[in-house]
């Protein structure tokens, strides 16, 4: 069974790391797309802002899965102070990206679309 989770450990690696990658691809692709068509990238920026914040986001919460599954095959006190210290900041890194998302909706995209607030 401890082979199983060590696979899906894996896996949860590979996915976190995964969205990461798939968030800065979208991201030059949409900012190359721009380039090409000659459109200022400048309108399109919270935007891209946005949506990369999204995927990591995604990807902080799949490695906090991660690593509570690792902590959970082998936990050891020091093993559980660093998945707490761990999940603690990543918690934080995603809160503060959410609001950071949040507010850019609130008050970038509706002057980036022409609309009064």
């Amino acid at each position: 069974m401890e082979i199983f989770f060590e696979y899906v450990i894996k896996v949860l690696e590979v996915v976190g790391v995964t969205i990461i990658v798939l968030g800065v691809l979208k991201m030059l692709l949409v900012f190359t797309t721009c380039a090409v068509k000659r459109i200022s990238p400048a309108e399109l920026i919270p935007q891209i802002r946005i949506d990369l914040g999204n995927y990591l986001v995604l990807s902080l919460e799949v490695f906090i899965g991660r690593d509570i599954i690792e902590t959970l095959l082998d936990p050891s006190l020091n093993d559980i102070i660093i998945l707490v210290v761990l999940v603690l900041l990543r918690t934080l890194l995603a809160f503060f990206l959410n609001y950071e998302i949040a507010h850019m909706r609130k008050k970038e995209l509706p002057t980036m679309l022409g609309k009064k607030q």
